[in-house]
């Protein structure tokens, strides 16, 4: 409760002390929670926005994976009547920088 005023003085000085302490104490917990929560935030922007980012294809390697109905045409019956995804299939990638395909 509450401390006499007929208390002796250094219990008056260690109860002003524990509450100033306590007070102190109080105020650093928001401070550091608030920059806490502010770091984590700006942090989490940061992983969405640079590192996590899907790439976006370029012109050249949208043009790269298009089809055309001559290559359709070119396959042969045996590609033709296969099972899809039941053998290996065999994937090609535009490289970016050259534009040359890799298979």
């Amino acid at each position: 409760g509450r401390v006499q005023a007929s208390a002796p003085p250094f219990l008056l000085s260690l109860f002003l002390l524990s509450t100033g302490s306590a007070f102190v104490y109080l105020l650093l917990a928001v401070w550091l929670s608030m920059h806490a929560s502010i770091a984590s935030h700006s942090f989490g922007v940061r992983l969405l926005t640079r590192f996590v980012r899907l790439p976006i294809p370029s012109l050249r390697q949208i043009e790269g994976l298009r089809f055309n109905l001559k290559d359709f045409e070119q396959q042969g019956a045996t590609e033709l009547m296969r099972v899809p995804f039941a053998q290996k299939q065999e994937w090609t990638q535009v490289n970016a920088y050259s534009g040359d395909v890799q298979r």
